[in-house]
């Protein structure tokens, strides 16, 4: 086989995968008991994400130009899908990084989980396909070191842990 006919099957390849992925975009959620096993569990899709209550944020961050619109559900939504008061949020990234974050910071702080970024899904590359933002310039504290560890990209997974 010819190094041109590998090359343009490769690309054959990639322009079948690729449309389907912009649409794979999903979020496993879970929900543990106290003992960590699985109460409940779920998966939304990017579509039934936006059937949710949406929250809208303007702000600017460390990572983004100037300021920007942040639009998704918020924490405390999908904590409430599980049926089972929650005390804190474990939210892993592609790259298994996990930050805990505890009830207050939806209930106190307004985090949620952007889906948009000014109005657009976000690429894997531009920290998508899901972002916890907080309200940063609503409150000087959320801009330190302490809430911005918990500012998840990238995010896949959520795992809510019941009272």
């Amino acid at each position: 086989m010819s190094v041109r006919l590998l090359y343009a099957l490769v690309l054959a390849l990639m322009a079948c995968v690729a449309p389907n992925m912009a649409h794979a975009q999903a979020l496993a959620l879970r929900w543990l008991g106290a003992d960590g096993q699985v109460i409940a569990q779920k998966t939304l899709t990017l579509a039934e994400l936006d059937t949710l209550p949406q929250t809208r944020i303007e702000t600017g961050t460390p990572w983004t130009k100037g300021v920007n619109t942040f639009t998704g559900p918020s924490l405390g939504v999908l904590a409430a899908l599980g049926g089972r008061p929650v005390r804190e949020a474990k939210v892993m990234a592609l790259n298994d990084y996990v930050a805990p974050i505890p009830a207050e910071d939806w209930k106190d702080h307004g985090a949620i989980l952007t889906t948009r970024l000014d109005g657009a899904t976000m690429r894997v590359r531009d920290k998508g396909p899901f972002w916890v933002m907080y309200p940063i310039d609503s409150d000087p504290a959320l801009g330190q070191q302490y809430f911005q560890s918990r500012m998840v990209w990238q995010v896949k997974s959520i795992d809510f842990i019941a009272q």
